[in-house]
């Protein structure tokens, strides 16, 4: 489990390094609005822990394989943005934070409780997000799952 716990929390955070970056910007600096942050992205890391214990105690294999591999590729594309930033208004990363952003207004949120603000936004951020990685892991898990009925069929006598 506490493989689980390394491997996450290191993905996790390589995920929430855009998000983090923009919200330490767009903040000032606050150490209220960075603590809501890191609250939020300590939530992710505790959902993507403990749903990946479950899948391992309910053996579901290519369940954790495609989720890791959708966190690779979302991350991957992030770090691509950040390094080449060709289309920065297409971003996950953006277009998750924007919608937050607007959500929390909606919420009616004032920014003058800078903890709740960012922690809400992490979290709306977050799970925005990781409806993003939920595409990318079904795509992998779709796939795998053709190619392993291809491999079963034509290896039939």
């Amino acid at each position: 489990m506490n493989k689980r716990w390394g491997f996450w929390t290191l993905w996790i955070c390589i995920s929430a390094i855009a998000g983090f970056v923009w919200g330490v910007v767009l903040n000032g600096n606050s150490w209220l609005s960075i603590a809501g942050m890191v609250a939020g992205v300590s939530c992710f890391i505790v959902f993507y822990t403990l749903l990946d214990d479950f899948a391992r105690k309910n053996q579901w294999h290519r369940f954790i394989t495609a989720l890791q591999k959708g966190v690779y590729v979302k991350a991957g594309l992030q770090i691509l943005n950040l390094a080449m930033p060709i289309f920065p208004f297409i971003s996950p990363e953006i277009l998750a934070g924007v919608a937050a952003s607007y959500i929390v207004e909606l919420l009616g949120l004032d920014f003058h409780r800078p903890f709740l603000s960012s922690f809400v936004m992490t979290l709306i951020t977050g799970a925005l997000l990781s409806l993003f990685v939920g595409v990318i892991s079904l795509i992998v898990l779709l796939i795998s799952n053709k190619n392993a009925h291809t491999i079963t069929t034509n290896d039939m006598p």
